[in-house]
């Protein structure tokens, strides 16, 4: 599998509420919407990427 580098520019409101959605949802979240146990682990994790890049730029609600 290959690996993809996303670029996003939004506000700093937008990234702070992005960043409290990450925070907040959980894995039976992911269950629910994905269509395998697989697939929702494959976008919890990409989730969790997301939410780390958030907190590099200085958006990591506690």
């Amino acid at each position: 599998m290959r690996t993809v580098k996303i670029t996003s520019y939004m506000n700093e409101a937008q990234a702070q509420a992005l960043a409290q959605f990450f925070k907040r949802i959980g894995f039976s979240e992911f269950k629910q919407l994905a269509v395998s146990i697989d697939e929702a682990y494959l976008m919890q994790e990409g989730a969790l990427k997301v939410a780390d890049a958030l907190a590099d730029n200085g958006f990591a609600p506690r």
